[in-house]
C-alpha cells in the first residue's frame, strides 16, 4: 500500500485533536481550542513538515473579495441569528453555554474559538487536502467540521453541511481563513447572545 505521508499525519493528527477536544475540557474550552486547534497543527506546519503557515491560509490573501464576503455575511446572518435565538432548543443551548459570562467575554471567547476552528479546518485541513485533492479538499474539511456540531441545536447541525462548504470556498477562493473567522465569530458571539438574552 502507498499512503501519502502528510495526508496520514494530517488526518491521525486531526482525529487526536478533535477527539482529545471532545472528551476533555481543559478549564475554559475556548482557550483548551486554541492549543489542540490552532497551537499543535501550527507546531506541526513549522517544526514537523518545515513550511510558511502562510501557505494554510494565515494570511489576508485577496481582502478584495474576503472583506465584502464578510460583510454581507454578517448583515444576512444578523437577521437569521435573531430569528434562531428565539427558538427554545437555541435558548436552552447557548444560555448553558454563556454560563453566566459577561457580554465582553462570551465575544472575545467566541473570537478565539472561531479562529481556532477556521484555522483547524479552513486553514490546515484544507491546505492539506488541498494539495492532493484539489477543489474536492472543500468537501472533505466539511465532513469532521459537520460532525463536531451533532450535540448542538437540530438545525444548526444540518446547516453544518453548507455553512463549511461556504466557508471552504471563501477560504479557498481568497487563500485565507481570517474572512470566515470574522464571519464564523459573529454568527457564534451573536447567537450566544441573542438566545442566552443577552440583547
Amino acid at each position: 500500500m502507498d499512503f501519502d505521508a502528510r495526508i496520514v499525519q494530517a488526518i491521525t493528527a486531526c482525529m487526536l485533536v478533535l477527539l482529545a477536544a471532545y472528551e476533555n475540557n481543559f478549564g475554559q474550552p475556548e482557550y483548551g481550542d486554541l492549543v489542540l486547534e490552532a497551537f499543535v497543527p501550527m507546531a506541526v506546519i513549522v517544526l514537523v513538515w518545515r513550511e510558511n503557515p502562510r501557505r494554510y491560509g494565515m494570511a489576508l490573501g485577496d481582502w478584495r473579495l474576503g472583506l465584502p464576503v464578510a460583510i454581507a455575511g454578517i448583515a444576512i446572518m444578523s437577521v437569521a441569528i435573531w430569528f434562531l435565538g428565539q427558538l427554545p432548543d437555541f435558548r436552552v443551548y447557548y444560555t448553558m453555554l454563556a454560563a453566566q459570562r459577561p457580554a465582553w467575554r462570551v465575544v472575545l471567547d467566541a473570537g478565539v474559538d472561531m479562529f481556532a476552528w477556521e484555522f483547524f479546518f479552513r486553514g490546515w485541513l484544507l491546505g492539506t487536502f488541498g494539495r492532493k485533492y484539489g477543489t474536492d479538499a472543500i468537501w472533505l474539511q466539511m465532513i469532521p467540521f459537520a460532525l463536531m456540531h451533532v450535540w448542538k441545536p437540530e438545525l444548526e447541525v444540518l446547516s453544518t453541511i453548507a455553512g463549511g462548504v461556504f466557508f471552504g470556498i471563501l477560504a479557498w477562493r481568497t487563500r485565507s481563513f481570517l474572512w470566515g473567522w470574522l464571519l464564523h465569530w459573529f454568527m457564534v458571539a451573536g447567537i450566544i447572545l441573542v438566545a442566552a438574552g443577552y440583547i
